[in-house]
């Protein structure tokens, strides 16, 4: 009697976290793809181009400020994306590896997916490219609030962003039927 309800205990339990790995990889890999995208972004846009500050509308010293706390949060989240991938790296298998690979695409593309079009179009935060326009508030031409200069650069950072993101999804995709 006791064993049969040590069995259904332990059935109970797969059960329940059986979605767990999956949820688990997803959860990582986008954060590791936030975090990734986010560096890369500060690393080449900000800091080797100079193309643009996280937050274009203030002064150099807002400018610095700003791409500061941007860099800070996107550390944050590259050393919790890995603390949570070096705690699970016993249950990596070639599944998990797959699925963290995919969700960190799907994290890559849909963080410059929304930066491109919630911060870049929405909200007006900053631009792909601020060399192209002379300055925020005197963009003569402009359409959505996006000066007409940088409209090419937006449409390459925006496709290149559905690309990764679609990439990813397929991957995950691919990989959920895997299993």
């Amino acid at each position: 009697m006791r064993e049969q309800r040590i069995a259904r205990s332990r059935a109970d339990e797969t059960q329940q976290h059986r979605g767990r790995p999956v949820r688990s990889a997803l959860f990582t890999g986008i954060l590791l793809g936030i975090g990734i995208a986010a560096f890369i972004d500060e690393t080449l846009l900000h800091q080797l181009l100079q193309w643009h500050t996280f937050y274009w509308y203030t002064d150099q010293r807002g400018r610095i400020l700003s791409d500061g706390l941007f860099h800070a949060f996107s550390t944050l989240l590259l050393l919790w994306g890995t603390l949570r991938l070096w705690r699970g790296r016993d249950a990596w298998n070639p599944f998990n590896r797959n699925a963290i690979t995919a969700a960190i695409l799907m994290g890559i593309g849909g963080f410059n997916l929304y930066d491109g079009i919630v911060q870049h179009v929405i909200l007006r935060l900053h631009i792909v490219n601020e060399l192209v326009c002379s300055s925020p508030l005197s963009q003569q031409q402009t359409f959505l609030g996006i000066c007409t200069n940088d409209i090419p650069y937006e449409i390459v950072f925006d496709l290149i962003a559905l690309i990764v993101l679609g990439a990813g999804i397929l991957l995950w995709r691919r990989t959920m039927r895997a299993k």
